[in-house]
Order: C-alpha cells, then sequence, then structure tokens
C-alpha cells in the first residue's frame, strides 16, 4: 500500500523578519519574536534562518533550552564565540555545530571591514549533550553531487548540500523511513517532487523515501537536512 507524501512548502515572501541596526534574520519557521499558523517546528528541525550581519558587527545568540545550532556561512566568513576565551572562523565551505546551553551567551562577529555576510542559522532540538564542537569542510566547486556538510546516519540528523548546473538531476535516499527532509533553495531555482522552488524557498516532506530534484537554473545550491 503506497503511503501518502506529505508536503508543506515555505515561501521566501512569507518568512518572518526581524531587524536590529547591523543585523537582519528572515525566520522560516516560528521563532522568538514572530509567530504565525502553519510555521511550526518540522519534527526535530526547530528554526532556519537567513541571517545578515553588516561589516564590524556582532549579534548575540541566547536560548531558551538546550538545542543544537549549525551555522553555515554562504558569503564570507563568520567569527565565534561558542567557548569563553577562545573564537572559531568558519567559512564558507564550513559547517560549525555546537551544543547551545540556555545559561549561556553566545556571539557571532562580522570581522571584515566592509563587507557584509551571509549564513544560515540552523536550530536542532536534542535529547542528549555533545562532547565537542564539530566543524566540516564541503567543497561546492564538485558539482553537480550532494555533500554531507553534517552525516550521522538514520539515527542522527543528516544535512547535505550541492551545486547544480542547469537541467542537472539528483536525488537523494531517505536514511531512515521514519524521518522527514526539509529541503532549502540557496540559490537558484530547483523542481522538487514535482514542485518549484526558487531562492530562499523551503519544502518540507514526510513519508518520502526518495525525493528527486532538478536544477533549473545554472549554479542553483540546494541544501537537505533529514530529521
Amino acid at each position: 500500500m503506497d503511503v501518502q507524501i506529505e508536503a508543506q512548502i515555505f515561501l521566501e515572501s512569507r518568512r518572518g523578519l526581524f531587524q536590529t541596526d547591523g543585523f537582519r534574520s528572515f525566520r522560516t519557521f516560528n521563532f522568538p519574536g514572530y509567530r504565525a499558523e502553519g510555521r511550526e517546528a518540522f519534527g526535530k528541525l526547530l528554526a532556519v534562518n537567513d541571517e545578515t550581519l553588516l561589516a564590524q558587527r556582532e549579534h548575540e545568540i541566547k536560548v531558551h533550552e538546550f538545542c543544537e545550532i549549525v551555522l553555515i556561512p554562504l558569503v564570507g566568513g563568520i567569527e565565534v564565540h561558542v567557548e569563553k576565551g577562545s573564537a572559531d572562523f568558519v567559512n564558507s565551505g564550513e559547517a560549525l555545530r555546537f551544543l547551545a546551553n540556555p545559561d549561556q551567551t553566545y556571539i557571532l562577529i562580522n570581522p571584515y571591514p566592509q563587507e557584509t555576510i551571509n549564513y544560515l542559522q540552523i536550530r536542532l532540538s536534542t535529547e542528549h549533550s555533545m562532547h565537542s564542537k564539530q566543524l566540516s569542510e564541503f567543497n561546492l566547486l564538485h558539482k553537480n553531487i550532494l555533500q554531507p556538510v553534517f552525516s550521522g546516519g538514520k539515527d542522527e540528523v543528516n544535512i547535505y548540500t550541492g551545486k547544480y548546473g542547469g537541467r542537472e538531476e539528483g536525488v537523494y535516499s531517505v536514511s531512515n523511513p521514519g524521518n522527514g527532509v526539509f529541503v532549502y533553495v540557496i540559490e537558484g531555482a530547483f523542481e522538487v517532487k514535482n514542485r518549484l522552488m526558487e531562492r530562499r524557498d523551503g519544502l518540507s516532506l514526510r513519508n518520502a523515501e526518495v525525493i528527486e530534484f532538478e536544477a533549473l537554473s545554472q549554479d542553483a545550491i540546494i541544501l537537505l537536512v533529514e530529521v
């Protein structure tokens, strides 16, 4: 018996906006300061925030409960202060994952004198404590293939990304049939499960064991989060 795929589109134009002097955040899901019907968390995926930080500015991150935070720079790099007395620089082509404690404040800094940076802040619910920060690398110069950002098998959250040429196709096989997959278009346009997705659109999918997609523009970049 075929199981019907459950899908929900999250349009770029319908995202929540939070803005202060030097900082801007577009929220795909409900988040402190933004709440809308149909924008609840997708399983363990609590947040996909598209954030911009002006040159020489900083932004504080505070959480209300333990969660994992994944930072993926899209333009430029970020200086991240997770532990007191130390800083990590996370460049484009890298991602940083760490456990956020509600008793702490985390600082993101744009170290560039003139350039604006853009990055994704992803939040994931967690039932256990990670032992350390994790820094991963991926190379989008290798086109038309999905690359792991973080991959831990069927019982973990898996994040993949890839850059595709126009009309190039890709397939993602879900590691655990009980998991859902959130698809996010970073750049360009894709057709995913017969749905048109454009830049910064999101799509949640449940009961899909295989996800097929096709790039509709040159150098289109896709992100998949299996939770």
